[in-house]
């Protein structure tokens, strides 16, 4: 445990020690190299200054006055019109280039094709959204049920590819917060899908009045007085509307009370009220078809088509601004 006196130290154990010394002897050599240079330094610039005279020496004092004399203030006023031409803004950073979104034509509502697609859990939604967007003009394709892999939370999502997001955008605007999704198709084509936070559409300008080209008349006779069908048929042709069967009623029934019971379906209820104005009493009744036919099934109390006479007046024909959307920033 102890070193016995006179015992030599093994050699290995030196060598800290020795380092240790070596580290304290550099350290004392370039301190006091260190304090030689600074001393030898003052020492120059000592004899320097005793060998000016006493004129060099007051020309000196007088620079390094002048020079502070002139520095100081040149200072105090470059910061002070640096500040005022930053306070009246005629210096100013470069302004960041902010992205404008960019407001466009929006495209004819029947240009491109649209599929309706209810993704929301409620039953006859795609059905209504479908009618709602045939009716505001736009050119349903097809209303299906969502496939169970696609999930929608928000009201409304809206599929396009590059070309269609005019298409998209504008069919964004009857739905509140319907959301726009890229998903790379080609065409204009859209797939608007309902999502599980559908309540509504937002209301629609009120729709005009439907060309008399764009539905079909038939007029069927219910009763036993003969003539009935073809002479009001023949009245309807001679005011413009496209007519199509006159003759007895296919289905033999009998409206021993009505003037007239006029059948159509719920795309035609605008064009049924066109039609109505021209029985007076008649009776509007919806039915169950998908297309732009009306028939007009003449009762025991029809005397006559309604004189011309004695029809509304025929409003102007609105004239709304044409549409546009907002494309975003990107």
């Amino acid at each position: 445990m102890f070193r016995k006196q006179g015992q030599q130290q093994p050699e290995g154990s030196r060598l800290p020690a020795r380092a240790a010394a070596a580290s304290r002897d550099l350290a004392r050599r370039s301190l006091g190299m260190t304090r030689n240079t600074v001393h030898k330094e003052l020492l120059e610039r000592a004899k320097t200054q005793e060998a000016l005279s006493d004129e060099q020496i007051w020309r000196r004092y007088q620079f390094r006055h002048l020079a502070a004399f002139i520095t100081i203030p040149a200072l105090l006023l470059g910061s002070a019109s640096i500040a005022a031409a930053y306070g009246t803004g005629l210096m100013t950073p470069d302004p960041q280039v902010v992205c404008q979104p960019l407001v466009v034509l929006a495209p004819a509502t029947d240009s491109f094709k649209v599929t309706v697609m209810n993704a929301s859990g409620q039953d006859g939604a795609g059905h209504t959204v479908g009618r709602d967007l045939a009716r505001r003009g736009f050119t349903v394709a097809e209303v299906t049920t969502a496939p169970r892999t696609l999930w929608v939370k928000g009201p409304a999502r809206i599929y396009h590819g590059n070309a269609g997001l005019d298409q998209a955008l504008l069919a964004a605007q009857t739905i509140d917060g319907a959301e726009l999704q890229n998903d790379g198709r080609s065409g204009t084509s859209i797939s608007f899908v309902l999502g599980g936070d559908f309540t509504k559409m937002l209301p629609a300008p009120p729709p005009k009045p439907p060309e008399l080209s764009d539905f079909t008349v038939n007029v069927y006779n219910t009763t036993w007085r003969s003539g009935l069908a073809k002479s009001a048929f023949d009245e309807l042709t001679k005011r413009g509307f496209s007519t199509g069967k006159q003759g007895n009623n296919p289905d033999g029934s009998f409206l021993p009370d009505d003037v007239a019971v006029i059948l159509h379906g719920p795309d035609a209820d605008l064009a049924a009220a066109l039609v109505a104005q021209q029985f007076k009493g008649a009776t509007l009744r919806e039915v169950a078809r998908d297309n732009m036919t009306i028939d007009v099934l003449l009762g025991n109390k029809f005397e006559g088509v309604t004189p011309k006479a004695e029809l509304p007046q025929k409003k102007a024909q609105r004239k709304d601004p044409p549409p546009t959307v907002t494309r975003p920033c990107t």
